[in-house]
């Protein structure tokens, strides 16, 4: 996974898991946490002088803040690198949200034109083993975070030319599209996997790349709603479906029957 610009960030979990430090633990903890979502799933390499350099502080100073905020239970270090329990629950979060979307896209597109199973009452066991239990990381991602991570970008949105995809202007068009198509937001994103799947290239670096497909998705999932009609039914209504004849009262059936 990539470098992460982006990571949801919780004021008051922060405030309140900073309660006692001083002003100097909380900065060097706040700017290791930039860094460690910075290096993605490489990892934060716990090299001294590396963070201090990075931190604008001396090796020394970063040893001392660094044996404070591993005692706090604020960093951990594991085999040459050095981490947060939170951040690395937020990684594999999007990490696994990515690999899911990449799935559902190769595999919606491997089993078109076969015919769905139908669906059962029976709850199917939880198989997941990388679900986490907690949330102490947020479920994290919202809706639109979800079309970014869909769409081939990162949760942010913030592309290679510093311009953001699904802006707030981008975002609010783009759900009157769907809601006016009827859409849900699981549709959406499988609209969305099924296009960039299908698309040669960089990802699209607007929402409108996307107006078609809905349309479309909305198309299908509208005919299987309809159903199939068969000949016979065409030919009695010449409308694809048979008109039902009224049942009028039995003193006006004679009338009918003439």
């Amino acid at each position: 996974m990539n470098a992460l610009p982006y990571y949801p960030r919780y004021p008051r979990d922060f405030f309140e898991g900073t309660a006692g430090m001083s002003l100097e633990e909380k900065g060097a903890y706040g700017l290791v946490l930039d860094l460690i979502y910075m290096m993605g799933a490489r990892g934060l390499p716990d090299d001294p002088q590396y963070i201090a350099g990075q931190l604008g502080t001396s090796v020394r100073k970063w040893n001392s803040l660094r044996k404070s905020l591993i005692e706090r239970g604020k960093l951990y270090p594991d085999n040459g690198i050095i981490s947060n329990k939170r951040a690395d629950k937020v990684k594999i979060k999007q990490r696994t949200y990515q690999d899911n979307q990449a799935e559902n896209a190769s595999g919606s597109n491997k089993n078109k034109g076969l015919e769905k199973p139908p669906k059962t009452d029976r709850e199917e066991p939880d198989t997941d083993t990388n679900k986490i239990d907690d949330d102490s990381a947020g479920d994290g991602l919202t809706f639109r975070e979800k079309v970014c991570l869909a769409s081939g970008h990162d949760a942010s949105g913030v592309m290679v030319n510093s311009k953001i995809f699904a802006n707030r202007g981008d975002f609010a068009e783009f759900e009157t599209k769907r809601i006016g198509l009827g859409l849900s937001e699981a549709n959406a994103l499988d609209a969305i996997a099924d296009a960039v799947q299908a698309k040669q290239g960089d990802p699209p670096t607007s929402l409108r790349y996307f107006t078609k497909p809905l349309q479309e998705f909305a198309g299908k999932l509208s005919a299987e709603k309809v159903g199939p009609t068969s000949p016979r039914q065409s030919q009695q209504s010449g409308l694809g479906y048979k008109v039902p004849r009224p049942d009028f009262p039995p003193e006006f059936k004679s009338e009918f029957n003439q």
